[in-house]
């Protein structure tokens, strides 16, 4: 039986009369997960995404190459190789917080070439992608293992793998991350024109795997992601900009 995911709590600062988030406060680990967005190549922040429109031509570019017929590439290995490319930050996705895993679905899976002359004394060469051609003319396709490093998560001190200490973070609704003081706090109220407390309310939620692909889909088309996902709210394309759209309204 797989593990049961951990969501992480967020803490909103809603505007009830404008009906928009003016920002969240978390700890490090929903920080954590919004820098690991960064990491993502275009490839999978695309086949993540669910290959949106508002993407344009970056989607169209990923769905044309899943119809190119392998005829037309160089090696077979090519199509893959693009199509889910591999993140370098890979290896630190598995000392984030559990409650997503949206950046690296499986480990990394070394290939070395099929000759063991080549890949010991020649060229030896190492690819993440199975079947890529070594410089020999054969195929990688010899699986090789990785040596666990078990003392990798203690080697942060108790830190987390892009942030230190256990401070608390206030992200703006298109996604600034800075930390929590009397100071942001008032500059975000002056920015939107807020000057009635009795308009605001905190709320509380659950961030776990389906809010976390919602943020990052939402990211790549919106600067209100907060609202969009948390305030019942969607994202509406007008022309080339984006606006926010009440579902009660449609």
């Amino acid at each position: 039986m797989a593990a049961k995911q951990m969501n992480i709590s967020l803490t909103l600062l809603v505007d009830n009369e404008g009906k928009r988030v003016i920002f969240a406060e978390s700890g490090k680990d929903f920080v954590e997960t919004l820098l690991s967005f960064l990491t993502m190549p275009l490839g999978t922040v695309i086949k993540l995404s669910g290959k949106q429109p508002n993407m344009s031509s970056l989607t169209m570019l990923y769905q044309s190459l899943e119809d190119l017929d392998l005829e037309f590439l160089s090696t077979k290995s090519c199509k893959d190789m693009l199509l889910h490319p591999k993140s370098s930050a890979v290896e630190l996705y598995k000392n984030l917080h559990p409650m997503v895993d949206i950046g690296a679905t499986e480990p990394t899976q070394y290939y070395i070439c099929s000759s063991w002359d080549c890949c010991f004394y020649e060229h030896c060469l190492v690819s993440t992608v199975e079947n890529t051609q070594c410089r020999c003319g054969k195929t990688m396709d010899r699986k090789i293992s990785e040596k666990k490093d078990e003392g990798v998560k203690d080697a942060h001190g108790g830190d987390g793998v892009f942030v230190k200490g256990k401070m608390r973070f206030m992200i703006t609704d298109n996604l600034q991350v800075s930390v929590v003081s009397s100071s942001t706090f008032f500059a975000a109220l002056r920015e939107l024109g807020i000057s009635d407390a009795s308009v605001l309310e905190e709320r509380n939620v659950n961030v776990g795997e389906e809010e976390a692909m919602s943020l990052l889909k939402t990211s790549l088309i919106s600067n209100a992601v907060f609202s969009n996902v948390f305030c019942s709210k969607k994202p509406k394309q007008v022309g080339n900009k984006t606006q926010e759209e009440d579902f009660s309204s449609t």
